[in-house]
């Protein structure tokens, strides 16, 4: 192995993050496992100085077998450009003090690579990304207007209103032209979002089966695993309470996922998370796209090496990873 790099997490919390479920940490073991070093900061913890982007930076070592299950160094007042990888993991509400971070990581420039590009994340949205390959989504409308959700969902029969800006099913609300209470429905609906526009789209009646979420990697499909509601939701997320099992992309997600790519390189979105239900792309997620441990356990595999190759490529300039 090379030189020993140093990689700063930016990451909500750490006394938020569910161990069974969090990404970021098992990237962090395997980065550790190498023999490089790992540091985390908030998204209070960035800040710009006569210009130069800065973290309050801290290292972490993990023993999931404590409690806490880190130990944190001392704070360190760091340039971007110090560090030879900056990975953006903060999980949404995508809100001001997230735009605010992601300006202040755009200014790192050339000094140090980012993941995501945080410039890309600027201006793409992971409810709406699916919109911008063709015949990918299901029917669909943005609105913050309740009379147009509520014809949508005339016209449709059952859509779902979900928030641009959260994440995990959260905020996520269900509508029915079967009812006759329609149109105070599709009001409650929008007013829970404070006026903000919404993504409505045509439920899908196929999310019982599951919601497949497939990993890519730098444009490649690189694991896959199904999530099913439990019984009574239609929510298929891991931290709303579904099961997960094995899974196979269709073709027509590998197409899907194969049309997308130029849109996700040209934005430096090199760690996407696709959301597929029934064939239709509902979400490209791309602030941390998550699910490889549940990948690793219904594949068998330990597919957090590949990308820790990939973030390795990256912070060193090479093509492979160490």
């Amino acid at each position: 192995m090379g030189e020993a790099l140093d990689i700063l997490y930016v990451i909500d919390p750490l006394d938020v993050l569910i161990l069974e479920t969090e990404t970021s940490l098992l990237l962090m073991e395997e980065v550790a496992r190498r023999g490089h070093a790992n540091h985390v900061a908030r998204v209070p913890d960035l800040h710009l100085r006569q210009g130069e982007p800065m973290a309050l930076a801290r290292t972490i070592a993990l023993d999931f077998e404590r409690r806490p299950f880190h130990r944190l160094g001392e704070v360190e007042d760091r340039r971007l450009r110090d560090f030879d990888l900056v990975m953006m993991r903060k999980d949404p509400p995508v809100d001001v003090p997230y735009h605010v971070a992601l300006a202040i990581l755009a200014r790192a420039g050339d000094g140090v690579p980012v993941l995501n590009d945080p410039r890309g994340l600027m201006v793409s949205n992971e409810k709406l990304l699916p919109l911008d390959v063709p015949g990918a989504a299901p029917p669909s409308i943005v609105t913050a207007d309740p009379d147009v959700a509520a014809a949508f969902a005339r016209e449709h029969e059952e859509v779902v209103v979900k928030p641009l800006n959260e994440f995990s099913g959260r905020g996520i609300h269900r509508l029915s032209s079967r009812g006759s209470s329609l149109d105070a429905d599709a009001i409650g609906a929008l007013a829970a979002h404070e006026g903000r526009h919404v993504l409505v789209q045509r439920f899908l009646p196929e999310v019982a089966a599951g919601d497949k979420r497939i990993f890519v990697l730098a444009g490649e499909p690189l694991g896959w695993v199904n999530r099913v509601p439990r019984p009574g939701s239609f929510r298929a997320n891991i931290h709303q309470g579904a099961s997960v099992e094995p899974t196979e992309p269709t073709d027509r997600e590998r197409e899907v996922i194969a049309a997308a790519a130029p849109l996700l390189e040209r934005r430096g979105l090199e760690l996407a998370g696709f959301d597929f239900i029934g064939g239709w792309l509902t979400e490209i997620n791309v602030t941390s796209p998550s699910a490889l441990r549940q990948i690793d356990r219904v594949m068998g595999e330990e597919l957090e090496g590949r990308v820790v190759d990939h973030m390795v490529a990256r912070a060193t300039g090479r093509a492979g990873g160490a």
